[in-house]
């Protein structure tokens, strides 16, 4: 009974240390930081010149149809381990975002996630998560590769015959990467035995652990990385419906090409979440600038309504997720007794 009152307090701790951190730190960032007034200001002007309402509408829309699909995503994975409805998967998805928002590199989104599952082993949990990951990080590589390989035009003057040729071997370089990624990702499942072979005597310490990679075979992992792929055209398009909201003239091929590569260097940018507005804002400056300034289009006009569009759309897909889910911090379970799944 004692033991029980004594996790039960714990718990409470660590929800409330919690709730707390996630509310300063949202604080921190929006309040303190950074100058919302001229943000406000600026979407304000927007709302008074009467934009789209069906950009406005369809923007707001794919919020929570973002949530679902990662929500869905993790449903599929962690299904291996424990079978979770679709509306706890949703509620985990938002509590890792409100544990995340200031751990670095998102970390909490495992945290938020396995400490809400009722009995499945947390370790197994958070490996099979990482699957999730690994794809929708694979899919920033290959859209992000993918537009570098397209704008590397910009640099080679494709008239001349060896620039030509330096231009398709470097093409050609990162399309064999692309392809090598996407064949270990395909072949994950492999790494079990991998990991049985390099590991020795130590191997039955961590076989229950090492398996969990030779739960999900081509196929599954395949559709993984489709959801992935959706996730990403889905949140790229929100991003381009800010930037039609704001009257950034751009088209919207030309605007995946900027936004695929503004993810890209984010991805090889260690970040804590709570930073990415600031860390955001400035790559889509840099990567704006970089297409505007031939064209002498760019200003101080034009600044702000990038940084607003990356700023929006960061309030819209991280901000507030994070503080609906602070809602359900109080169901995570730090302590509880292990009965995981057997596989």
């Amino acid at each position: 009974m004692k033991t029980k009152i004594n996790k039960t307090y714990f718990n409470w701790i660590l929800q409330t240390i919690i709730l707390v951190l996630t509310l300063v730190f949202l604080y921190n960032q929006l309040f303190h930081k950074h100058d919302l007034t001229s943000l406000f200001s600026l979407v304000s002007d927007v709302i008074n010149k009467s934009p789209s309402i069906f950009d406005l509408t369809l923007l707001l829309f794919l919020m929570p149809v973002n949530l679902l699909l990662e929500s869905y995503k993790w449903q599929i994975l962690i299904k291996k381990l424990e079978n979770v409805s679709l509306a706890n998967a949703f509620k985990a998805v938002l509590t890792g975002l409100s544990v995340s928002i200031f751990l670095p590199n998102r970390v909490g989104d495992y945290l938020g996630r396995v400490f809400i599952l009722k009995k499945a082993d947390r370790l197994q949990a958070t490996l099979s998560t990482m699957l999730g990951s690994l794809a929708q990080l694979l899919t920033t590589l290959i859209f992000g590769l993918g537009a570098l390989a397209y704008a590397l035009h910009i640099f080679f003057d494709l008239t001349h015959s060896f620039t030509l040729w330096a231009y398709i071997g470097v093409v050609a370089a990162l399309l064999l990467v692309l392809a090598g990624m996407l064949f270990i990702y395909l072949n994950f499942s492999s790494f079990s035995a991998i990991i049985k072979k390099i590991s020795g005597k130590e191997y039955p310490r961590i076989k229950k652990y090492s398996q969990v990679f030779s739960w999900y075979d081509a196929r599954e992992l395949f559709q993984i990385l489709l959801i992935s792929m959706v996730r990403y055209l889905l949140f790229s398009f929100q991003f381009y419906l800010l930037l039609l909201l704001l009257n950034i003239p751009v088209s919207y091929p030309t605007a995946m090409i900027l936004i695929s590569l503004i993810y890209l260097i984010m991805t090889i940018i260690p970040t804590i979440a709570m930073t990415e507005l600031g860390v955001r804002s400035s790559v889509s400056l840099y990567v704006f600038a970089y297409y505007f300034k031939p064209y002498h289009l760019w200003n101080e006009p034009l600044k702000q309504s990038v940084v607003a569009a990356s700023a929006l759309l960061w309030i819209l897909n991280l901000a507030v997720p994070a503080l609906a889910g602070i809602f359900f911090i109080f169901k995570l379970r730090f302590f509880r007794n292990n009965h995981a799944n057997s596989h």
